[in-house]
């Protein structure tokens, strides 16, 4: 091309050297080797900061509050659009408006529905039915309490009849043998006196004075 090996251009200012094509990944699509050169560069190896480690400003603050009201207006939404497909009855939730027509066909779904209806039907009367069971069983087990009152308050009645009879018999008794202490008492007192006189009378009878036989004998000896 008439090139000699001196700087390119009209007045041979521009470059003398070729451009270097470096290496370059056959498998990598365009730009993609510039990305990964930019990113690995040593200026731009950074670690990414958590957000603990971020001072909260104004604009920091207002953006969480914004977005946090955000998610939470979407769940509500979400919420709101999903209870358009869920079944009280089975207590089943559901995504999509197709599943939940076919679980609204579905034999399962019917027979909760039928054995609903049965039951609210037959509900008043086995509920009455209910009610006068828990009412007899009520009155039976009254009326076995009251027998149980009257049985323990016979049973009292009969030991305080008892008790008594006893304290009755036990001053009967008291008194018996008072009357037996008093008439032995009597009788003893009785002989004893029988006896004193008996004996004072023969303590008499001793001290009499005793006939003079022995001076009688004497006047007759004499006169002899």
């Amino acid at each position: 091309m008439g090139w000699k090996g001196k700087g390119l251009g009209k007045n041979e200012q521009g470059i003398t050297e070729p451009i270097k094509s470096g290496l370059r990944d056959s498998k990598l699509g365009v730009g993609k080797q510039e990305e990964d050169d930019f990113f690995t560069a040593e200026e731009n190896i950074q670690r990414k900061k958590l957000d603990i480690e971020l001072e909260e400003t104004e604009e920091i603050a207002k953006k969480r509050e914004v977005m946090a009201d955000r998610e939470h207006k979407i769940q509500t939404e979400v919420k709101e659009i999903q209870k358009v497909f869920y079944c009280e009855l089975c207590d089943k939730q559901y995504k999509l408006a197709v599943e939940f027509e076919g679980h609204l066909s579905s034999y399962d779904h019917n027979h909760k529905k039928r054995f609903k209806e049965m039951r609210e039907m037959h509900g008043s009367s086995s509920r009455d039915v209910r009610q006068k069971r828990e009412q007899i069983r009520q009155e039976r087990e009254m009326a076995k309490f009251a027998q149980m009152a009257d049985a323990h308050k016979q049973q009292q009645q009969q030991q305080q009849e008892e008790e008594d009879s006893e304290k009755s018999n036990h001053l009967v008794k008291n008194a018996t043998v008072l009357v037996d202490q008093d008439q032995r008492k009597a009788l003893k007192f009785g002989f004893s006196s029988k006896v004193g006189a008996s004996k004072s009378s023969g303590r008499h009878v001793a001290k009499k004075p005793k006939t003079p036989i022995a001076s009688v004998f004497m006047d007759d000896s004499d006169d002899e």
